[in-house]
């Protein structure tokens, strides 16, 4: 069976940037599966995955703007101190929660002010994939429809962002 359109892909997979190395790992986790032809992973990597055989290990690179996105100089800001009760618990390359919900990079911390990047951790970086493929299945009609897994279906909580 090969990687194609309404398949349950289960992978293994590191992911390394650049700039810092291996940052993540499921190798030894259960895989993580998806469905292949739905937007679950980042285009690239499902085109790069397309055609692939059970246990076909495969490397991609990808600039940032096929990732994380370029850094967006937008989203660094700076915020008056007094808006944050417990600013002196924090030390710089913590995240926090800003103003508008998101959490973001303390970079600098003023008598009056602070400095954060709300950008994701790896904007910016070229990040690379070492993929395993574990598994290849048919989707159900179910996981089809969705887009995603059944185990992911039948975790859903009902919050507005889930499922």
């Amino acid at each position: 069976m090969q990687v194609e359109k309404n398949k349950v892909v289960g992978i293994h997979y590191t992911i390394s940037v650049d700039e810092e190395g291996e940052v993540f790992s499921n190798l030894d986790f259960e895989p993580e599966e998806y469905v292949h032809g739905a937007i679950a992973i980042f285009p690239m990597v499902a085109n790069a995955l397309e055609g692939h055989q059970l246990y076909d290990e495969v490397q991609i690179t990808l600039a940032p703007q096929h990732a994380y996105g370029v850094k967006n100089d937008k989203l660094i800001k700076t915020y008056p101190s007094i808006l944050f009760e417990n600013i002196n618990d924090f030390e710089i390359g913590n995240f926090i929660q800003i103003p508008d919900g998101t959490e973001a990079k303390l970079l600098q911390k003023n008598k009056d002010t602070i400095l954060v990047d709300a950008n994701h951790p790896f904007a910016g970086a070229t990040v690379h994939y070492n993929i395993k493929i574990v598994s290849i299945r048919q989707a159900t009609e179910l996981e089809i429809q969705r887009g995603l897994t059944e185990a992911v279906i039948k975790s859903c909580d009902g919050s507005p962002n889930c499922c």
